[in-house]
Order: C-alpha cells, then sequence, then structure tokens
C-alpha cells in the first residue's frame, strides 16, 4: 500500500503485517496530520502524534486501499 499523506509505499506480506509496518511509518511521516508542529520564533519543531493501531486501520480503510 502506499501512504495517503507521503506517497511512500509500506509492504508487508500479510494484510495484519501490512498495518503493523503502516502504523510505524505514521509515527515516522512528517506529513502525518496528526503530528504536532511547535514554533517559538526561530525554529520548528514537528512532533510526532500517537497513532494507534486502530487509528492506522481506519486511514487505511479510508484511503481505499
Amino acid at each position: 500500500m502506499n501512504c495517503p499523506y507521503c506517497n511512500k509505499h509500506v509492504y508487508g506480506l500479510t494484510g495484519f503485517m501490512e498495518a503493523q509496518k503502516f502504523q510505524t511509518h505514521l509515527l515516522r511521516c512528517r506529513k502525518n496530520p496528526n503530528n504536532v508542529v511547535l514554533r517559538d520564533g526561530r525554529r520548528t519543531v514537528v512532533a510526532p502524534g500517537r497513532t494507534t493501531f486502530e487509528d492506522a486501520l481506519k486511514i487505511r480503510a479510508e484511503s481505499g486501499q
């Protein structure tokens, strides 16, 4: 499957493994809308939001893949 946010290919042998790999990818994906953006004037830091396995399955189902 491809990530609906950054279009990176996520590969797994079974559907369950693919969903697990997609969840770990969402923790690192910089375009994930669950991320928190912190700015202090000079710097911008993107802190990853916590994505549960259920959230990953919902995102995967909504993307139609």
